[in-house]
């Protein structure tokens, strides 16, 4: 795609991870893949600090159960993921739609969705095993979402962050999401 560059690279410069658990890659058809395992954290992209940004990433879970993000706008990292939950911006993959009280089928937790701030209004994840990708686009306090070419979230007006690093989350232990393609275009103001 024009004007976007490759943010996951073989060796994983510039990367670095927070909280528990971890990344690996692995092969896949069709190349590598980075694969999450071992529990909740993120991994996330140190060197460089996005403002208005569009991202693109192929992605897949392994199993129903598997659960993970690709965050926006987080700031720096130390061992604990929890800051980039309450400041940043996270795009949600969990095809069960687990709200924090267990249920399923939340709109606010479903894939495609901005976390908590803008729900997923379609249902455009494919199933488990087979590769998605998301187009991200935030541009000031507006974040869009599309999946597999459906418009499916749109966060009007955010209030958090306007800028900071990429991440990609390590969920719980056992859940394996694969990733790939990542990459990202800093866009005009």
């Amino acid at each position: 795609m024009t004007g976007f560059r490759p943010l996951l690279t073989p060796n994983l410069a510039g990367w670095r991870m927070a909280g528990a658990g971890g990344f690996a890659w692995v092969e896949e058809e069709g190349g590598p893949a980075l694969e999450s395992h071992g529990g909740h954290g993120l991994l996330w992209h140190a060197d460089t600090v996005f403002a208005d940004v569009a991202l693109q990433v192929d992605w897949r879970c392994l199993d129903p159960t598997d659960n993970s993000g690709v965050f926006l706008r987080i700031l720096p990292l130390a061992d604990d993921p929890q800051p980039a939950i309450a400041d940043g911006y996270e795009v949600q993959i969990d095809d069960r739609g687990v709200a924090p009280d267990g249920s399923t089928g939340s709109p606010l937790h479903l894939t495609g969705a901005v976390y908590t701030l803008a729900p997923a209004t379609v249902p455009a994840f494919r199933p488990t095993g087979e590769w998605n990708r998301f187009l991200v686009t935030a541009r000031g306090g507006d974040i869009a979402v599309i999946l597999n070419g459906l418009a499916v979230a749109r966060l009007v007006g955010g209030t958090r962050r306007r800028e900071g690093h990429i991440a990609l989350q390590a969920h719980h232990d056992g859940s394996r999401v694969r990733f790939r393609n990542l990459l990202v275009r800093p866009l005009d103001s």
